[in-house]
């Protein structure tokens, strides 16, 4: 899981690419749901045609993202069927209509009765994501269709993502609204038409800035216009970024290759950066108060859960609960088992990547940089090192399954081929600054130890 070829890479991907035509293969065959109650007969017309378009033959991430709606779309209507009140409400209230429920329900209404008036909501974002992204062409006919704008691929009101590899600026005179109404939409021709109040304002695809990665184009989209409209710029950093990683740490840059397609700008404060297991490859890199260093490493931390993902999104790994009885070392705080877990497969890869750039020490790094260097490659191992004792607790729980556990075992001899080298950098190199932070961490873990894992 951790280190590995690019043949066991494509692999693990390719077990995601087969989830998602089994997936599309039983929506073909059955429909959305056998029991249709809740849903529109609009929707249930509509849907019967686009499930067979060719469009959805092939796996893409704004594909498997759509294959995402449809079944948040069937979970709420089993849960409305079965008038699970308690399970509405988790749903609603964790997601993005969360305020549309609440003031339903500040009004007095019932979670089923206030389901039965989002569901079209959910169904107006299935047919409008697979038009405004997935099909070739769209001409809708008696109303405009509606696409709602999704943050975690880069939409905003003056810079809307079309696809996978394009975008469009909307005119000037649309209105700034979390959802854009539209006409039509061609790929070949390159434009869409908005509504305008009943009128059309047209305007025209274009192709995203890229980066190169041994000729696979890597889009890159800002998530603000100012991101945008600096766009250059940060792709400067960006490259500048990925060809360190390709000269100090080709297993990583080797990984980066295979999962990551594409990049989210995002310019706010306090937010680390983060990826969905929903939209794979998609990572959302948080441009406000991080440094060079950290710019490369949240590029290879994302990765890293897009490794973790793909496994996931075909495989079960860990049973998942709410249950927080597990320490992070990175969170300092309890966690459940996903949390955990997650941690210590993806901060392998940052402390691979600290060590590949430790021991090459490229010229591209100053002396402050290595030595940020340094404390990460240091920190990492000693924080791995301690979630050790607690995931074979979890595997022992039942909370890890035999395959789950089988690629903490791979991180596992990660480490310990390091072992050995870490300790003596830990024993005679660091820096007295760094020596001092190493310290503290062993302290405050010793201390975490005692409470919460005898």
């Amino acid at each position: 899981m951790v280190m590995t070829d690019s043949a066991t890479y494509s692999k693990r991907r390719d077990l995601m690419i087969q989830s998602y035509h089994d997936f599309i293969g039983d929506l073909q065959e059955e429909g959305p749901e056998e029991e249709t109650n809740g849903l529109s007969p609009d929707f249930l017309e509509h849907f019967k045609f686009i499930i067979k378009s060719k469009a959805l033959a092939d796996f893409s991430p704004l594909n498997f993202y759509w294959v995402n709606l449809v079944d948040n779309l069937i979970y709420v209507l089993q849960m409305y069927q079965d008038a699970d009140d308690e399970g509405l409400t988790d749903f609603w209230t964790e997601g993005e209509y969360a305020k549309a429920y609440l003031d339903l329900a500040d009004q007095g209404e019932e979670p089923v009765a206030i389901t039965a008036q989002l569901i079209p909501l959910l169904e107006g974002q299935v047919l409008g994501f697979y038009h405004w992204h997935i099909s070739a062409h769209h001409k809708a006919k008696e109303n405009p269709t509606l696409y709602q704008l999704v943050p975690d691929i880069g939409d905003h009101d003056l810079g809307i993502r079309v696809g996978h590899s394009d975008m469009i600026a909307p005119p000037d005179a649309h209105n700034d609204s979390p959802s854009l109404p539209f006409w039509s939409k061609s790929f070949s021709e390159g434009i869409v038409s908005i509504d305008d109040d009943g009128g059309e304002l047209v305007g025209g695809i274009q192709p995203l800035k890229a980066i190169d990665l041994d000729g696979r184009t890597l889009p890159i989209k800002g998530s603000t216009p100012e991101l945008d409209k600096n766009i250059d710029e940060h792709i400067v950093n960006l490259d500048k970024a990925i060809q360190l990683i390709k000269n100090a740490s080709p297993r990583c840059y080797d990984a980066l290759k295979v999962f990551t397609e594409s990049i989210i700008l995002i310019d706010e404060p306090g937010i680390v950066s983060y990826s969905l297991q929903s939209l794979p490859g998609y990572s959302n890199i948080n441009v406000s108060e991080r440094d060079f260093v950290d710019l490369v490493d949240d590029l290879i931390h994302e990765n890293g859960h897009h490794i973790l993902n793909a496994v996931l999104n075909a495989e079960e790994l860990i049973e998942e609960d709410d249950d927080k009885i597990f320490w992070s070392p990175w969170r300092q705080a309890l966690r459940p088992i996903r949390g955990i877990y997650h941690g210590y497969l993806t901060f392998c890869w940052a402390f691979t990547l600290f060590s590949d750039l430790y021991k090459s020490a490229p010229s591209e790094l100053d002396q402050t940089q290595m030595e940020k260097v340094q404390l990460r490659f240091v920190d990492e191992f000693i924080m791995l090192k301690f979630c050790q004792d607690q995931l074979d607790h979890a595997f022992r729980l039942g909370k890890i399954n035999e395959l789950g556990m089988g690629l903490v075992r791979e991180a596992n001899k990660l480490l310990e081929a390091e072992s050995e080298y870490v300790n003596a950098v830990i024993q005679s190199k660091l820096s007295p600054a760094n020596a001092a932070k190493v310290s503290e961490l062993q302290t405050a873990l010793s201390k975490a130890h005692k409470t919460y894992l005898n």
